[in-house]
């Protein structure tokens, strides 16, 4: 297998107007983008169909482009719209726990998601914590019951899962595997690539300033590394960094 680098967009809200989160891209500048990638001819997958391809279970499309938006906010029913109508697929990470609260989709919009369009739907927890500061049954807890109420909302089986925050590690993805999810998506801010990992996907994160051009680069593989497999070293240690401030904090609140 080659490394041929495989773009994997990550959207957040998708406002019409201006929004102070740095990560919304208003709906006026994701349209800008939409045309970025039409422009770049790529092969629309979604994350599920990708980790297929990357596990070699079907073949891999020629150039292929993945989108997806987490939390599930309520404007992105009209990027997914808008996707949809251009040919285009994505797939659509739900954190659970937030559905029906102010600027997040309600049950009734995920469910009429899942009918209308293609669209992927995966689970991204209950409560969109860092997974890998859990203990064991919280985790199972937060993976597995975002999976079981997302699926009997959309009344089908939810097979790819993203991870809150891009953390995750050796623990986690073995719970989310053991739950029964085939794909997983990570961030990384790399491209993915055909021997990237399937619990591991890489994505690239388009921020409130990122422009048409920017993504029009990103899509033929430029100014963005290939992702690497395992895990780095300045990785572990933020983690070990966050743990222990995490446990500081419990341990003066217990005080």
């Amino acid at each position: 297998m080659t490394s041929e680098p495989i773009p994997v967009l990550l959207y957040h809200g998708t406002p019409r107007g201006r929004s102070d989160d740095r990560l919304s891209v208003t709906f006026e500048l994701f349209r800008s983008h939409l045309r970025a990638m039409v422009c770049a001819g790529r092969t629309p997958v979604t994350i599920g169909e990708l980790a297929a391809g990357l596990r070699a279970e079907v073949p891999m499309p020629a150039r292929p482009l993945a989108v997806t938006f987490d939390d599930g906010h309520a404007d992105n029913e009209a990027a997914l719209d808008a996707l949809a109508c251009e040919g285009l697929r994505a797939t659509l990470y739900m954190t659970s726990g937030f559905l029906g609260r102010p600027g997040m989709l309600t049950s009734a919009q995920l469910a009429a998601l899942a009918q209308a369009g293609p669209f992927e739907i995966g689970a991204h927890s209950v409560t969109h914590p860092r997974l890998d500061e859990l203990d064991p049954m919280r985790l199972r807890t937060e993976i597995t019951h975002s999976r079981d109420r997302i699926e009997q909302l959309c009344g089908r089986r939810v097979g790819s899962f993203a991870y809150p925050y891009g953390a995750y590690d050796r623990a986690v993805k073995q719970a989310v595997a053991d739950a029964g999810f085939s794909s997983a998506a990570a961030v990384k801010n790399a491209l993915s690539h055909t021997q990237d990992d399937p619990l591991a996907i890489a994505r690239w994160t388009v921020s409130a300033k990122t422009s048409s051009a920017e993504v029009a680069r990103v899509l033929e593989g430029e100014g963005v590394p290939l992702a690497w497999r395992r895990e780095r070293l300045r990785t572990r240690g933020y983690r070990v960094a966050r743990r222990a401030r995490r446990h500081f904090e419990r341990a003066r609140q217990s005080c």
